[in-house]
């Protein structure tokens, strides 16, 4: 394996976001990365059984083990089930994996964290530049309302907006958020019901707020995204921050420094 190549390789290249990963890929000028390989569930092959990379044609195949020999780093973008193939696959054969899927259920979650101890792994609910910023304006902002004791005279709610085929409700970025706030509400020994709000309509890409309502005044945190390019920059930039990290349980506040 050269040390200074990366290899790459896609789970779910006929979705949303495999789509967009392989668009910017293809308008990337890089000498140390290329895409290897792609994969997309049996049932998604039907109508596309090749992409294009750098005007190579690439064959989709729909096991993982069919280009094991191909790839250093996988960025998987399926569901929660084929994640997991995917993840015990990459156990098995020593790569390293990106996991941008979400609605994982505890039992998932916990292999996740266990498959850590023998591969590199970053899960992440969002791979964006400006919700994980926002991810650390929220804790400051917890934080200030904890410390001045603001917690009774206020009610925080969390909506989140994206398009109406979404599954998972509230999304994994809702969920990052309420998380946030309750791991620092429990710092302060404060327990306090966090509301979450989803709305599923049309071709939405992803929206997330914050609304912190006191007696007669608002504070509203907004992202909003009018692509899916922060989340695929964010994908391989992970990628290219992964490939040289030894097994671990990593995220994007670890590939952004912040």
């Amino acid at each position: 394996m050269n040390k200074n190549y990366i290899r790459l390789a896609i789970a779910g290249i006929n979705g949303r976001m495999g789509k967009s990963i392989l668009e910017i890929l293809n308008n990337k000028v890089t000498k140390n990365i290329s895409l290897n390989g792609v994969i997309e569930k049996l049932s998604n092959l039907k109508k596309k059984k090749t992409i294009i990379y750098k005007s190579n044609t690439l064959n989709i195949k729909s096991n993982l083990i069919d280009i094991i020999n191909d790839f250093d780093v996988l960025i998987d973008f399926t569901n929660p089930e084929s994640t997991m193939k995917n993840l015990n696959i990459c156990k098995i054969y020593n790569k390293k994996i990106i996991i941008g899927t979400t609605g994982f259920n505890k039992k998932q979650k916990s292999i996740i964290k266990e498959t850590s101890k023998n591969i590199s792994i970053i899960l992440s609910s969002n791979f964006s530049l400006g919700i994980n910023i926002l991810l650390q304006i929220l804790e400051k902002i917890t934080k200030i309302i904890c410390k001045n004791n603001l917690k009774n005279s206020m009610d925080i709610d969390i909506i989140e907006k994206h398009h109406k085929n979404k599954i998972d409700s509230p999304s994994g970025t809702a969920l990052s958020l309420k998380n946030i706030i309750i791991r620092t509400y429990k710092k302060f020994n404060i327990l306090k019901n966090i509301k979450c709000h989803s709305i599923r309509a049309s071709d939405l890409y992803g929206e997330h707020s914050i609304l912190f309502s006191f007696i007669g005044e608002q504070i509203e945190l907004i992202h909003n995204v009018s692509n899916r390019k922060p989340f695929a920059e964010g994908s391989i930039k992970a990628a290219i921050w992964i490939y040289k990290k030894p097994a671990g349980m990593y995220n994007m506040k670890h590939v952004l420094k912040i």
